[in-house]
């Protein structure tokens, strides 16, 4: 379902392999399936650690590089239907999972994630993008050089960020900072699961940070349907989730610190799969007649082993683990995590669970032997943990998270052109046309409106926008000189505080120094189309990119092709914005000299309206000159020296 319906296809791009069952992966998931059963197409893109799938991927990417620049196909990405939530085999989800081949692991933040630094990595996903053409995209934990990141940085859509961890850590925080603030600026949405977390990433990035908790699905997580039926000893599940060989020697040094009468209880262990076989020589002999072992936990069977548990020990948990513990609240089980970070907001000591101070083992210990000996306060914070844990189940808490999704798609351009006027240019002949030239009333232009005329009669064209600076006296002149054939639209390019911004179609002068909003209010109140020219050329003066997604609704075209701009990078950009925020593409020489003149043209059906203009723009070609930027510019400089010295000076 497309917007247009109120659905959105999005994407969820995860930095971790699919294969990591816990933490951002299992939000993720949850989070798919929740906007999957309201309605939307939802795909989810992780990397894939599947060594056969990586080497066929870099053999075709490498035989596509060696194909001529024109055909090129880039390598194929690795679409599987996979398992549906992390941790339950042969389920089959109701969102398409897509893996991304080339990356590799490498411990990060508590956790493992996958950089995604080969080329066919970049490939793979800028492909992907270009081809399924999400609405929106959601990036969780986009830091360098993440698999997350890297989507950031090619999005061609409205864009998201979900940041889970605090980060005090973080590499990226230290050493990439200025390129990671570059590209944060293309965020439309930020979320953060806890109030930590946005106070840390904030305090290095400012925005605007929305809080909204992790989730939990209370279909599969909940409380017995008995709760009172009574077991002969309680359950203590160990969580071995982030850091398996350390949880498990922090759980080994805990249960030897544990007193000889200690009341009876069984020991599980969940997740640390690989390592959890040892689980039963973790027990002292001298306790083994205290302390069951009810073995390992896997997926599958999570939510009856949390059911028939009391205590949840998880003394490594991190915020990105906050939708785990979640699940094992939601079946009523009391928790002990660490006191500190996003999980303090989630549990309340003595209310929902015990906080360590520090996951030592002594700590542990004497947590473990408090609610072992108190059966009256570890039914007390189960019952808490249930009703905490209600607050954040999917059905409450993906609507707010829509909400950030409209309100980031809020910033594509607000409504497309009348269906009368897509059918008028539809019926009517193909014609050339540039949309942003100047004559001699610029400053730095010495071409009359007779010989701007003359060229671009030249040139074939049939439809121009003068767009002198700071002034429309350039495009009136030309419009009162134009023939009969030649469409003239009166522009002027116009200095805001915060960089040029053009208006076409205009009938009064708006003055320069007004700040980028004031200007397009005023282009729109004259009827007129705003028209962003060179949008990433440092040689100009141009708005920031919070600026131009902040008014990308308003924004009517966008310059995606300007002749005089040296490096083709930024050309490449500006398409990419205009692609993200559906905003009609435009070219035009801006030409100083009449050398400029024809070096780049629109061909696009013929129209006669701001309205048709913007219908033909839809399907309009790009024709491109090869005359170099540089050349451009030193005529420019000549010609403007000729002039201001001028005979006999």
């Amino acid at each position: 379902m497309r917007a247009g319906q109120g659905k959105l296809k999005i994407a969820l791009v995860s930095p971790h392999a699919w294969t990591s069952v816990w933490g951002v992966n299992r939000y993720v998931a949850g989070l798919a399936t929740a906007l999957a059963q309201n309605g939307h197409e939802v795909s989810v893109i992780a990397p894939s650690e599947e060594r056969t799938e990586l080497r066929a991927a870099r053999k075709q990417a490498r035989a596509a590089r060696r194909t001529a620049r024109g055909t090129r196909k880039l390598a194929p990405v690795s679409r599987v239907a996979g398992s549906g939530d992390p941790g339950i085999a042969g389920v089959t989800p109701p969102y398409k999972l897509i893996r991304i081949t080339g990356t590799f692991r490498v411990p990060y933040s508590d956790s493992l994630a996958n950089l995604a630094l080969p080329l066919e990595v970049t490939e793979q996903l800028n492909d992907l993008l270009e081809s399924e053409k999400f609405d929106l995209l959601h990036v969780h934990e986009p830091f360098p050089p993440g698999l997350s990141f890297t989507a950031l940085r090619l999005a061609q859509s409205p864009t998201v960020a979900t940041f889970h961890t605090a980060g005090e850590r973080f590499l990226s925080y230290l050493l990439m900072r200025p390129v990671v603030e570059r590209f944060f600026s293309r965020l439309d949405g930020r979320i953060c699961t806890s109030h930590n977390t946005r106070r840390m990433v904030s305090s290095y990035f400012p925005g605007d940070y929305a809080v909204i908790g992790g989730g939990v699905d209370t279909s599969r997580f909940r409380t017995p349907e008995d709760p009172g039926k009574k077991r002969e000893a309680p359950r203590v599940i160990f969580a071995a989730w982030s850091d398996p060989r350390k949880g498990l020697g922090l759980l080994a040094r805990t249960i030897r610190l544990l007193p000889d009468d200690i009341p009876r209880f069984e020991l599980g262990i969940v997740g640390g799969e690989s390592l959890a076989w040892r689980g039963r020589l973790l027990i002292p002999r001298r306790l083994r007649e205290r302390v069951g072992w009810a073995g390992v936990i896997d997926g599958g069977r999570l939510p009856g082993e949390y059911q028939q548990s009391d205590i949840l020990c998880a003394p490594y948990a991190a915020s990105s683990l906050s939708s785990s513990i979640l699940e094992a609240m939601a079946c009523g089980i009391a928790v002990i995590v660490p006191g500190q970070g996003g999980l303090k907001e989630l549990v309340g000591e003595g209310s929902e669970g015990l906080l360590l101070d520090h996951p030592y083992s002594s700590n542990l210990a004497a947590s473990l032997v408090d609610l072992l000996h108190g059966e009256k306060e570890r039914r007390s914070l189960k019952a808490a943990a249930a009703r905490k844990a209600a607050r954040y189940s999917w059905e409450k808490i993906t609507p707010r998270v829509e909400k950030a999704y409209n309100q980031a798609y809020s910033r594509r351009r607000r409504a497309r052109p009348p269906h009368g006027a897509i059918e008028s240019v539809r019926s009517g002949s193909t014609i050339l046309a540039d949309l942003h030239m100047h004559t001699s009333f610029s400053g730095d232009c010495a071409t009359t409106p007779e010989e701007l005329l003359a060229a671009s009669e030249e040139s074939g064209l049939e439809a121009i926008a003068v767009t002198d600076h700071n002034t429309i006296a350039g495009g009136l002149a030309v419009a009162r000189l134009a023939p009969a054939g030649m469409h003239v639209i009166v522009g002027a390019e116009i200095k805001t505080r915060e960089g040029e911004i053009i208006g076409l179609y205009l009938s009064e002068e708006i003055p320069k120094g007004l700040s980028a909003e004031e200007t397009i209010s005023r282009i729109k109140g004259q009827g007129g189309l705003v028209y962003v020219p060179h949008p990433f050329d440092p040689l100009h003066l141009t708005p920031t990119y919070e600026l131009l997604a902040r008014n990308a609704a308003d924004i009517d075209i966008l310059e995606v092709f300007n002749p005089r701009i040296t490096f083709t990078t930024f050309n490449e950009k500006a398409r990419r914005l205009a692609r993200k925020y559906d905003i009609p593409g435009g070219a035009g020489s801006d030409c100083h000299v009449i050398q400029g003149v024809g070096t780049a043209m629109l061909s696009l059906r013929k129209f006669s309206s701001p309205q048709e203009l913007l219908a033909s723009l839809r399907e309009a070609d790009i024709i491109r000159s090869g005359r170099s930027p540089l050349y451009l510019h030193s005529l420019k400089l000549l010609k403007n020296s000729r002039t201001n010295v001028g005979p006999g000076r």
